[in-house]
């Protein structure tokens, strides 16, 4: 099984995110965090050691399955990549803080 990674971003530079496997319900984080990298690398936190891959979509939009080791250890890069296959639709509302330099 693997889990689903979903980010939605709320305002611009806003975004929250569910982690969910199965047919369960989706549990949405309580505090929107400041950049998609923070949502990319608190997810991650909780899912290594546990998971290998887990599936990300941004905005409703599928971006495939990614290794987690990416979400926790090179977490601007992806942050950038999610942005540019969603589309500049996804790209411009996300604002400018899709990185948050965890490098």
């Amino acid at each position: 099984m693997q889990p689903h990674l979903e980010i939605r971003h709320v305002a611009t530079d806003v975004f929250t995110y569910s982690v969910h496997a199965g047919r369960g319900p989706a549990s949405w984080i309580e505090d929107p965090m400041d950049s998609l990298a923070r949502c990319l690398n608190d997810a991650g936190d909780s899912l290594e050691g546990y998971f290998r891959e887990v599936r990300v979509s941004l905005d409703g939009h599928d971006l495939g399955s990614y290794a987690v080791e990416r979400l926790t250890r090179h977490t601007d890069d992806l942050a950038l990549e999610l942005i540019g296959r969603a589309g500049p639709a996804v790209a411009q509302a996300a604002g400018t803080t899709a990185a948050a330099s965890f490098t």
